[in-house]
């Protein structure tokens, strides 16, 4: 009775989770003019990311107990997607312009490599690349966004 119990509670913290990423997603106001890229996830992640990322260690060491050190890395994961939606809302160039750029000839790549050496329909393999090619469209925005902020300086 007690490990169902557990187990309800565990549910409930992750439930809570979802929803505190989803109300702090759609209360952050969008902020294109405003921002530099390094800008825009220096904020981000001190408006978006950080708070997830404590509710989250909090609800954890209350619910599973141990070290909050220990499940910040969790953590982090759990809040990654509503800190790149912050970004994407906030400098939407900078991303849409990595994903034309570096993002969509690197998938046209490997769809083409995957389909000579696995043979099959291009669409079988597109989702497979772009999961393997994301942190080439990331290094772009880091890179794009460090050279917005230099330049703006």
């Amino acid at each position: 009775m007690a490990g169902g119990f557990r187990r309800r509670k565990r549910l409930l913290a992750v439930v809570a989770g979802g929803l505190v990423i989803s109300g702090v997603a759609m209360v952050m106001p969008p902020r294109a003019a405003a921002h530099s890229g390094a800008s825009a996830v220096k904020e981000c992640r001190a408006t978006v990311g950080k708070p997830i990322v404590q509710a989250c260690v909090r609800s954890r060491v209350q619910h599973q107990g141990g070290k909050p050190r220990n499940y910040v890395r969790a953590c982090r994961t759990d809040a990654i997607p509503a800190v790149r939606a912050c970004i994407q809302r906030t400098v939407p160039q900078l991303v849409e312009n990595c994903r034309k750029t570096v993002g969509r000839p690197m998938v046209q790549a490997c769809v083409r490599n995957r389909m000579q050496s696995d043979g099959g329909p291009p669409d079988r393999f597109i989702e497979q690349c772009r999961l393997s090619i994301s942190w080439a469209v990331r290094a772009c925005v880091w890179r794009s966004a460090a050279v917005t902020s230099a330049a703006t300086r």
